[in-house]
């Protein structure tokens, strides 16, 4: 009979995360704000917890929508004239900059995977940008919520812990446009999106379907704009910031 050897765990520590690591060592950390009870609770049990990240935010974050997304808090402020990507090393003067998560989903995975960590680094910028994960259009509702859940999450985990932060809208088809694409969302808020350069007339009717969606229910401040150009005018002003994708593809 094979001899079997038990590691101690089905998963190694690279499958858990090294986030799962770094937060245990972090929870010494009582500047952070976390889940109320999620100090107090054994190892064991903040396990359990990181696995959703679950400790990210207090129990009584407001919720919005039949899927009950966090809601996040509104951005009136200043806007830098300079973005560096997330995946970017923190420049020297990063406190006169903005940090946007955009476009390429693993280039700020670690939003997600290593919060803490992610939030120290965000916390060098001036302001931040939520993280846009993708939604897509022939996707199930079930991995686009999940998707807008880790954005939500991260950007109200970073704002109670004292970072600026634009919120990110995102949309997969048009059906989400009119029904939770948008839930979370702050109104009267500074609001990312991101927008390359939309193929064939049924990507663009969408495209514009969900913008003027988005200005009509929400009624941001402003749009920030990252990757090209608008070729309509939604009705709130627009801040057009090229991405590095943007830049590479030279829009």
């Amino acid at each position: 009979m094979p001899d079997f050897k038990d590691s101690g765990s089905l998963f190694n520590e690279e499958e858990l995360g090294k986030a799962d690591v770094e937060s245990s060592k972090s929870t010494q950390d009582k500047g952070i704000v976390f889940h109320e009870r999620y100090l107090g609770l054994k190892e064991s049990e903040r396990r359990k917890m990181r696995i959703l990240n679950k400790h990210l935010l207090p129990s009584d974050t407001p919720v919005e929508g039949a899927f009950q997304l966090p809601k996040v808090l509104p951005y009136t402020g200043d806007i830098p004239v300079v973005f560096i990507p997330y995946s970017a090393k923190v420049c020297y003067n990063a406190m006169f900059k903005g940090v946007y998560c955009n476009i390429h989903d693993a280039g700020f995975s670690s939003t997600w995977s290593q919060p803490v960590k992610s939030l120290k680094k965000v916390k060098q910028y001036m302001l931040a940008v939520a993280p846009d994960h993708t939604l897509w259009v022939d996707g199930l509702t079930c991995e686009n919520i999940e998707q807008l859940r880790k954005s939500r999450t991260t950007q109200r985990f970073w704002q109670n812990n004292g970072v600026a932060t634009i919120q990110t809208a995102s949309w997969g088809n048009a059906e989400s446009v009119l029904t939770y694409a948008f839930d979370g969302l702050a109104e009267n808020s500074w609001t990312a999106i991101g927008h390359q350069r939309v193929g064939n007339k049924a990507e663009q009717r969408l495209f514009k379907f969900a913008v003027r969606t988005l200005v009509e229910r929400k009624r941001p401040r402003g749009l920030i704009v990252f990757g090209a150009p608008l070729t309509f005018d939604p009705g709130v002003p627009v801040i057009m910031m090229p991405s590095f994708i943007s830049k590479l593809r030279k829009l």
